[in-house]
């Protein structure tokens, strides 16, 4: 005998009464054999389950062997799982509430069947993240934030999605986004992970030029110490220095790679020297700036990591300065080819930046300024909108 084809996504089909509308319904979910203890802990007397099932349309496709019972189905369900992760377009078009308006009497059950309406509207959520990721890939940032707005209007946020979320808007280059779904959970991100969110929130929050509200944060995350206290110090720091206040700039990153000796973090070392070598170069001292620049891309290869293309840019931008042009420029061409290759538009117009310092050709300017607009890094963009056609080639 053939097996039953059940829709429960959306919809509710008639159902034997309970507790056999609880043991269909169970038994679509988890297809196969399942034991009585199994389903004795969700609907209590499976044998009179087993007789409401019995009693009715679903009686014939019901099996039972040595103490085990399964139902021949197939279904909605079934299918979702088979495309959730994998495709957006059909996964989104089969989700529906499992067994939409149907709450069990057995608190058990209904706690079970609550739960497997979160999972599979989490998987639809996950096949969104997941799609928007691989179009950023791809370089369809247009398309990958038109998925995630739709899949927004659909999913309540909850500590992870809006964790995950942040992420994906994070890449696209949309930081106020990203403070946005932040922002909206962060009461309800467990105490652990509550630092990390916050210091996520106030990055953001610089990026989207909100600056008022991510120092006040920083600072606050600085004065709490911890593990994060010392990254605190570095956004502040880059922040500083794009504001003109290079000499707070590099007694953050002072502080900061002290910190990162204490604690043997290799990525936070490399964020303080990178921002020591900006400042040291915003100073005047390009010679101390390609020192502490040359040791963060030392640790970048100790770390088996490739340069990145932000560091290569400033320590370009060093060379400049020091009047080392050629070295410059090849470090910057360098530094661009990298940010292109990884979509990364904010690395892009500091390596046109510092290639613009090195040769003193206007269109390197403009092509950073135009490269910033697109990166979604406000304080920078506003550091070349202020200089202008200033900074040409100053350093020599």
């Amino acid at each position: 005998m053939e097996g039953l084809r059940l829709e429960v996504l959306g919809t509710t089909p008639e159902l034997p009464p309970s507790p056999g509308a609880e043991l269909v319904l169970y038994l679509v979910a988890r297809p196969g054999w399942r034991g009585r203890e199994e389903l004795g802990r969700l609907l209590g007397d499976v044998d009179a389950a087993v007789a409401a099932v019995r009693a009715s349309p679903y009686g014939p496709y019901l099996d039972e062997e040595g103490g085990r019972l399964q139902l021949r189905a197939s279904s909605d369900l079934l299918d979702f799982w088979q495309d959730a992760y994998r495709d957006w377009a059909k996964t989104a078009e089969r989700y529906g509430v499992f067994a939409e308006g149907l709450a069990s009497p057995l608190p058990a059950f209904q706690e079970w069947l609550e739960g497997e309406r979160r999972e599979i509207l989490r998987a639809l959520w996950g096949t969104a993240v997941g799609k928007a990721s691989a179009l950023l890939d791809q370089g369809g940032r247009d398309a990958a934030l038109a998925l995630l707005a739709g899949a927004e209007d659909v999913y309540p946020l909850e500590p992870a999605s809006a964790l995950d979320l942040a992420d994906v808007y994070w890449r696209a280059r949309r930081p106020a986004d990203t403070a946005r779904v932040i922002a909206a959970v962060m009461d309800a991100i467990p105490e652990k992970y509550r630092d990390r969110a916050r210091l996520n929130l106030a990055a953001a929050r610089l990026r989207a030029g909100e600056d008022e509200e991510a120092l006040a944060l920083l600072r606050a995350l600085e004065a709490e110490g911890g593990e994060v206290g010392p990254w605190a110090g570095v956004h502040r720091g880059s922040h500083a220095v794009l504001s003109g206040d290079a000499e707070l700039a590099l007694r953050l990153a002072d502080e900061a790679y002290a910190a990162a000796e204490a604690a043997t973090d290799g990525e936070l070392a490399i964020a303080a020297l990178m921002l020591k070598g900006e400042a040291l170069t915003a100073l005047g001292r390009p010679k101390e700036a390609t020192h502490a620049l040359g040791e963060a891309l030392g640790i970048h290869e100790a770390m088996g990591r490739s340069f990145s293309p932000v560091a290569l840019a400033l320590l370009a931008e060093a060379h400049a300065a020091w009047g080392y042009a050629d070295k410059a420029r090849e470090l910057a061409e360098k530094a661009f080819r990298e940010a292109r290759a990884q979509r990364d538009p904010y690395a892009a117009s500091r390596a046109l930046w510092a290639l613009y310092r090195a040769v003193g050709e206007a269109g390197y300017a403009e092509m950073a300024r135009r490269e910033a607009a697109e990166a979604g890094h406000e304080p920078w963009r506003r550091y070349l909108e202020v200089r202008g056609d200033a900074g040409r080639k100053d350093n020599q």
